[in-house]
């Protein structure tokens, strides 16, 4: 089942919004229906401190951090 509702967009968004959906072959109205559900099934970004991932390498035991960095950063 579908629901029909009307939002207006500002002109310059509406000017890409239908340059797309030619460049795509679909209809805008398609168009946005295909972006909404791309936004809305991708989780959003957590709201965590940043430095959580490397936390682990700050309280890590080791005393060569300096010396090593790329490889305990990259493998």
């Amino acid at each position: 089942m579908s629901t029909k509702f009307q939002i207006t967009l500002p002109e310059p968004l509406m000017v890409r919004l239908k340059r797309e959906s030619d460049r795509l072959h679909v209809s805008t109205a398609e168009l946005i229906r295909q972006t909404m559900e791309d936004r809305l099934k991708s989780p959003r970004p957590s709201k965590r401190d940043p430095f959580e991932a490397i936390d682990c390498l700050v309280r890590s035991d080791e005393t060569d951090l300096a010396a090593h960095v790329d490889e305990y950063l990259y493998g």
